[in-house]
């Protein structure tokens, strides 16, 4: 039986010059291409998975989102997610395995105000 645990810490750094209220920040955190840094943490756990179901693993998603003032009116937000992998084997004869899995790297070019009628696009 496969088990999955996900613990999501959105934002649990969050650096924002323009948040005036939380209503704002709640605001800001749901537009994937606002101006705000942002470095949440996703952590996924996994068992009895492999041929003889002998195996654990825990995956850490590293997920910072910072932007980039290119000029007044443009931005460059750089969303990367990073893995951190560490597996345990039931067989004592195999050492316990960590490393990083593949790197995401996603750039979005957004305009710094919204375009008619509130519309946001990146």
């Amino acid at each position: 039986m496969k088990k999955s645990l996900c613990l999501s810490l959105c934002s649990l750094f969050t650096i924002t010059s323009y948040a005036a209220d939380t209503a704002d920040l709640a605001k800001q955190l749901s537009n994937p291409v606002a101006a705000m840094v942002s470095v949440p943490f996703q952590l996924n756990y996994d068992e009895k998975i492999g041929a003889e179901e002998d195996i654990e693993r825990y995956q850490l998603n590293i997920q910072p989102v910072i932007p980039i003032s290119l000029n007044e009116d443009w931005n460059l937000i750089s969303r990367t997610v990073l893995p951190v992998v560490y597996q345990t084997y039931g067989d004592s004869s195999k050492y316990d395995d960590w490393g990083t899995g593949d790197t995401v790297q996603s750039l979005f070019l957004s305009p710094v105000d919204s375009g008619p009628g509130g519309i946001i696009w990146g």
